[in-house]
């Protein structure tokens, strides 16, 4: 087991701001950082960083934690894994780990995914079939390093080669059927991917969870381009964005990111010097999709194919990124080819020249296509045109954006200013407004102004907290305090009770001194939020702590326990219409109440 002292060094050997900012978007506000928290969708950033502190949490969902719990959480990884890693990371040799996690279910497939991807590696790298495959990729652009970045491999003609690879690692046929590796017909168990150039599917830690597999030098045109894997365990589809594994350092660096319709085109990009590029798997943008990149960034720029089909694409994924609160800007490549045509017909310089160069915002796009080839004398299209120039600038909720486009439409329409602006009142008047993300709250400079809401006055709050401090200091006086709180528990609010009880029956049963981190790594994500919400808070307190204040901590706990049962007896009259039962009640509370007034005079005294 490793030392407390090991764990120590490993903690502050750690830049968490560092190490957070590998996968959330941070911004600097006063002592602190602050980003969209990554373990849930959010419009407004809660998730706070203290770099002094080395503590990240979220006052959303209580996720996060010291730089070995927030690794746990964000790579989904054990205790162990993510101690090896920050070790290797700081150049710390480690003698092992302190607690025993337990296994991480998805583990073993993991294992089969990688195994999968080495073998078609392996396979376009060592055989004849392989340099065809090479050979067509050079054509298309790609050189060995994109290869290899991308880890691209090739699966074979044969039709149960990688079934048969598999099974001689004693891989389970049931588990390589669940990955969509392989299927079975009456003819026995086959691969579900042949001769197809293999792009391996990562998420966001990088661990291969599918396959893309492209066609190449076939002349049966009755064939899908692309073939993804079906969802498993691992891939759920509108959860993930081919790349961004490779791309969220670039996304986080440009503060934007490139939304590609295709892997071709993503890869075009990266070769371009705009490797901030990501794309859907054969499906539409998903909101699920645009809130994983809001962890990054909210800045989306869509280069989409510029065909029909990809102009249709564009305008809906405009609607899903600005639902989602991004700032949305369009690169629309000429003569309707995508980026991947592009750059091989006119090469990469000029392909990032012109990106860079023709980038249109969210709202000149709409207007620009709702007019675009339409017959603007035919008064139905007319018709048709206004409601959707009107739908974006309603939308849009900006004076500005409305009289910049409703001037751009009378001009283009060839009718006075007053007359459309008539026509779009009318429209506001039968229209719901969409609802529209809330911007970002600016967040006060100080750590300690962000707790969490509690239910509780701020009375009860600070006395339970200050108690737990109290046991925090010796393994002794929390035993002693534990001993006066044994009938007096349910005085404490669910979140005080809760950590008390890890406190008390599982670390102070393992280890005679207090140490932040072994203690952090027991919590749930609900205790763990109470527990950085009080440790923060109390900073502002500056009571002394002595005796006499432990005293009076818990002789507040009894006046509260007399509140409460005031609280059940008073809803215990509402309840009844009996006039008996109603006079006991009252009977009650005034001897009740006797009890908590002998109590603050002893108190006084």
């Amino acid at each position: 087991m490793a030392s407390k002292q090991e764990l120590e060094q490993i903690v502050d050997a750690t830049d968490i701001v560092s190490l957070v900012s590998e996968y959330v978007k941070l911004e600097r506000q006063g002592k602190n950082y602050k980003g969209l928290c990554p373990f849930h969708n959010e419009d407004t950033p809660s998730f706070v960083v203290n770099q002094e502190k080395k503590i990240a949490h979220c006052f959303g969902c209580g996720g996060g934690g010291d730089p070995i719990k927030f690794l746990m959480q964000i790579e989904n990884i054990e205790f162990k894994d993510a101690v090896n890693r920050l070790a290797e990371r700081a150049g710390i040799k480690i003698s092992g780990y302190a607690i025993n996690s337990k296994p991480n279910p998805l583990t073993k497939y993991y294992q089969i995914m990688q195994q999968a991807q080495a073998f078609y590696k392996k396979y376009l790298e060592n055989t004849d079939k392989g340099v065809e495959a090479i050979n067509y990729l050079y054509k298309r652009g790609l050189d060995d390093e994109t290869i290899k970045m991308f880890g691209v491999g090739l699966s074979p003609n044969e039709h149960n080669f990688l079934y048969q690879v598999l099974k001689e690692s004693n891989i389970l046929e049931l588990d390589m059927s669940d990955l969509a590796l392989i299927d079975k017909n009456e003819k026995g168990y086959y691969d579900l991917f042949t001769k197809r150039i293999m792009f391996p599917i990562c998420n966001e830690s990088g661990n291969v969870i599918g396959f893309s597999g492209r066609i190449f030098n076939s002349d049966d045109k009755n064939q899908p381009k692309y073939v993804n894997s079906r969802e498993t365990i691992l891939f759920k589809k509108k959860d993930v964005l081919f790349n961004l594994n490779l791309a969220k350092g670039d996304i986080l660096k440009k503060k934007r990111v490139i939304l590609h319709e295709g892997q071709m085109d993503v890869i075009a990009s990266y070769r371009s010097g705009l490797k901030e590029a990501v794309c859907t798997l054969g499906t539409a943008l998903s909101i699920e999709q645009a809130n994983i990149l809001r962890k990054y960034t909210n800045h989306a720029v869509i280069c989409y194919d510029g065909d029909k089909a990809g102009i249709n694409a564009s305008l809906k994924a405009i609607k899903v990124f600005q639902n989602a609160g991004f700032i949305v800007h369009l690169v629309l490549l000429p003569n309707g080819s995508d980026p991947d045509e592009y750059v091989l017909n006119n090469g990469i310089d000029a392909y990032k020249n012109y990106f860079e160069s023709h980038m249109i915002d969210a709202n000149t796009y709409i207007f620009e296509q709702a007019i675009l080839n339409k017959n603007l004398n035919d008064e139905t299209i007319v018709d048709s045109v206004k409601s959707e120039i009107f739908g974006m600038i309603y939308s849009a909720n900006s004076k500005t954006t409305e009289e910049s486009f409703l001037a751009k439409l009378s001009e283009k329409l060839k009718v006075s200013y007053q007359a459309i602006s008539n026509d779009f009142q009318s429209y506001c008047n039968t229209h719901q407004r969409p609802k529209r993300v809330e911007k970002y709250d600016d967040y006060e400079n100080d750590y300690e102004t962000l707790e969490k809401p509690i239910n509780k006055s701020k009375l009860d709050f600070r006395y339970e907290t200050r108690l737990f401090m109290y046991a925090k200091s010796s393994r002794d006086k929390a035993l002693y305090i534990d001993k006066l709180l044994l009938n007096k528990m349910d005085a404490l609010s669910n979140d005080s009770r809760n950590l008390w009880i890890k406190l008390i029956n599982d670390y102070y049963e393992h280890y005679e001194e207090f140490n932040e981190t072994l203690f952090i790594s027991m919590l749930d994500a609900n205790c763990f939020a109470y527990y950085a919400t009080i440790t923060e808070t109390l900073k502002k307190d500056k009571a002394p702590y002595n005796d006499s204040d432990l005293n009076c901590c818990i002789e507040h706990l009894n006046s509260t326990i007399y509140d409460r049962h005031n609280e059940k007896l008073n809803a215990d009259f509402r309840k009844t219409d009996s006039e008996i039962e109603q006079s006991n009640i009252v009977s009650l509370r005034f001897e009740n109440k006797n009890k908590k007034d002998k109590l603050l005079i002893n108190r006084r005294k």
